[in-house]
């Protein structure tokens, strides 16, 4: 069975599984490849006897949650995989209101996709008695200073 592209898109469709095979389950498998300290050795001493010293640069390994609704007695079953941390706890979130028997419109994801936030337009704030291009100035602030003598 090949993964679902997008987060939102196996949200629903899951939604829409367990709502026709209520006896559907729901599979987490969360991996976090390591690398033993021999074969970061033996890659070290490789590149040592190449020359390369480039290879020597270590990348952090890439955590990756796989996420699997299926129904044995349909034969469906719907994948997605993502290694996205912030998608991670939204997926958690929408699995555990699919987990309480939410409907597809409690999830707030049908039909939506991802929206493009924008910034909120900038407020300014001008005090009485003062023309509109000068900020009200008063004192000085207080002044922010450390832990002082113990």
């Amino acid at each position: 069975m090949p993964y679902l592209t997008t987060s939102q898109e196996y949200l629903e469709q899951s939604a829409l599984l367990l709502e026709a095979y209520p006896d559907s389950r729901i599979t987490t498998k969360y991996s976090f490849p390591s690398e033993r300290p021999s074969e970061k050795a033996h890659r070290a001493k490789s590149a040592a006897r190449k020359g390369d010293a480039t290879t020597e640069t270590s990348t952090a390994p890439v955590a990756a949650l796989e996420l699997k609704t299926f129904n044995a007695e349909a034969g469906i079953c719907l994948k997605y995989r993502t290694n996205k941390a912030a998608e991670v706890s939204r997926l958690m979130t929408g699995l555990g209101k699919l987990a309480s028997g939410a409907d597809v419109a409690s999830l707030g994801v049908s039909g939506t996709a991802d929206v493009e936030m924008v910034d909120a337009p900038a407020v300014e704030e001008v005090s009485k008695g003062q023309p509109q291009g000068q900020q009200a100035q008063g004192g000085k602030g207080k002044k922010k200073g450390g832990k002082g003598k113990r």
